[in-house]
C-alpha cells in the first residue's frame, strides 16, 4: 500500500470514530457542573436550562473563529426565543479574561462557561472536536452537528422554529 492510501485510509478511520463519539438523536444531556466566565458563577447546566422547553450547546475551541462564527448564527436564533436556552462551553482554555474578551469582540450574550468537573466528556462524547452542537429538547439530543454551515443552520433552524411553536 502506497503511503498516500495509507494516509487517506488513516484520515478516514479518524474521521469515523470522531463522527462516532459525538451524542445522537435520542440520548440524554447529562448534569454536570459549570462556571459562567462572565459572573463566575457555578451551576449545573442541565438544572439551570430545564424551564426552557429546548436547549443548544455549542462546544468550541477558544481560537477557533469558525466555532465563534457558529456562535453568532446561534445568537441571532436565539433572538426572540425566550423559550429557547443557548450556552457556549470552551472546551480548550480555562482563560476567563481571554473568553470574555472574544465573547465581547464577537456580541455573544447568552452565557460563556468552562466545566468546572473534570469528567464533563464522559458523558458528552465531544473529544476535543471543536463546534459540536447539541440541540436537545426534554433533555434529549433531538439534533446534532459538527458546526453550522448553510445547511445545518438552516435544519436547526427549521427544528427549534417548529419545537416551539407546538
Amino acid at each position: 500500500m502506497t503511503m498516500k492510501k495509507t494516509a487517506l485510509l488513516l484520515a478516514a478511520v479518524a474521521l469515523a470514530s470522531i463522527a462516532q463519539a459525538a451524542l445522537k438523536p435520542g440520548d440524554s444531556l447529562t448534569p454536570y457542573t459549570i462556571k459562567n466566565v462572565e459572573t463566575g458563577k457555578e451551576y449545573c447546566q442541565v438544572c439551570a436550562y430545564s424551564a426552557k422547553a429546548a436547549k443548544i450547546v455549542a462546544f468550541g475551541n477558544l481560537n477557533d473563529a469558525a466555532f465563534w462564527a457558529d456562535l453568532k448564527k446561534l445568537q441571532a436564533l436565539q433572538s426572540g426565543q425566550n423559550k429557547l436556552g443557548v450556552f457556549a462551553q470552551i472546551i480548550d482554555s480555562k482563560d476567563t479574561a481571554a473568553i470574555k474578551a472574544a465573547a465581547a469582540k464577537n456580541g455573544i450574550t447568552f452565557p460563556v462557561v468552562v466545566a468546572a468537573e473534570k469528567d464533563w466528556d464522559e458523558a458528552y462524547n465531544v473529544k476535543g472536536v471543536s463546534r459540536t452542537i447539541y440541540y436537545a429538547q426534554k433533555n434529549r439530543i433531538a439534533w446534532t452537528s459538527v458546526g453550522l454551515n448553510d445547511k445545518a443552520s438552516g435544519e436547526l433552524e427549521a427544528s427549534v422554529k417548529r419545537d416551539l411553536a407546538s
